[in-house]
């Protein structure tokens, strides 16, 4: 039931993803138009993409810690488009179901207080409650498949989201926007962090497609080749 996840992403030739650095340096819109050539029905970032972007300003405040413990699948409502929020102790707060017209689902964790998933179902909001003490990633993607339909998923978060994703076997294709310029600072995020440090070989990508964009961007897809990731792991 798991949706087919394509990580798909803009960066500098270096790896670093720091927005304002990247502002205007592929063609306007580029990353929106690669994107939705992906024809996906659903895309997911994690609890600091969303806090920055989309969520509101001040965090939730619950009345009480109590974690909610193990919960069914909350479905608000069905929708063409869905985006989803990776947020394992329930801490963003929203003001809308929707963010530019697709339906919010929240994923989040067994710590999350019971308040939280009480205001999310007031203000409409779909949620999937999945895994302690962090969210169980598999699991949640089979539920959105099961629950929601979703079939399609552009995973878009920062560095350590991709990274949960890609080491949980869930990616199963990378798309690469590579923008004409080097960061090369010390400590700004990249496509993927936080892999297991006793790694001892890298994942294993097989290439898909090369095309050059405008401005000299190139936008680079690779399918992700477990089979041959695993047997060298």
């Amino acid at each position: 039931m798991k949706p087919y996840i394509i990580c798909h992403m803009v960066s500098t030739i270096d790896g670093r993803i720091d927005c304002a650095a990247l502002e205007g340096m592929t063609g306007e819109d580029e990353y929106e138009v690669t994107g939705a050539t992906l024809e996906g029905d659903a895309w997911l970032c994690g609890r600091t993409t969303m806090q920055l972007h989309f969520a509101d300003e001040k965090p939730f405040a619950p009345a009480s810690n109590r974690p909610a413990g193990p919960q069914p699948v909350h479905v608000a409502r069905h929708a063409d488009a869905y985006v989803v929020s990776v947020d394992t102790l329930g801490t963003l707060g929203w003001s809308s179901d929707e963010i530019d017209g697709a339906h919010l689902i929240c994923l989040v964790s067994e710590r999350a207080p019971e308040d939280y998933l009480a205001m999310l179902r007031g203000k409409g909001i779909s949620y999937i409650v999945a895994g302690a003490p962090t969210i169980d990633l598999a699991k949640a993607m089979d539920l959105l498949g099961e629950h929601f339909g979703i079939r399609r998923l552009l995973l878009e978060g920062g560095g350590h989201i991709n990274g949960a994703f890609l080491e949980a076997g869930l990616v199963d294709e990378v798309s690469l926007l590579i923008a004409p310029a080097v960061d090369g600072r010390h400590d700004i995020p990249t496509v993927f962090d936080g892999l297991r440090a006793t790694r001892e070989t890298g994942i294993a990508l097989t290439l898909k497609s090369v095309e050059t964009r405008a401005g000299g961007t190139l936008w680079i897809r690779y399918a992700v080749n477990r089979q041959k990731t695993n047997r060298k792991s």
